[in-house]
């Protein structure tokens, strides 16, 4: 049971990492040689359990802040 979680756990987190990546590259403000732009990309989507929700609070707030 603890190995199927774990798995999934992974797998939800290579899903962040790719999806975070390409978002990451796109971004044209960031220096692609910078070391710790990729450590923060790293250690978020391993850490995607508490980064994940927070994100997306911050994603909400600044589209609640548009709309009004």
């Amino acid at each position: 049971m603890l190995a199927i979680v774990i798995s999934y756990y992974w797998v939800v987190a290579l899903l962040v990492f790719f999806l975070w990546f390409r978002l990451f590259w796109a971004d044209e403000t960031t220096a692609k040689s910078d070391l710790s732009s990729w450590m923060v990309l790293i250690i978020g989507a391993s850490l995607w359990v508490v980064v994940l929700p927070f994100a997306n609070l911050e994603l909400v707030i600044k589209a609640y802040s548009i709309h009004n």
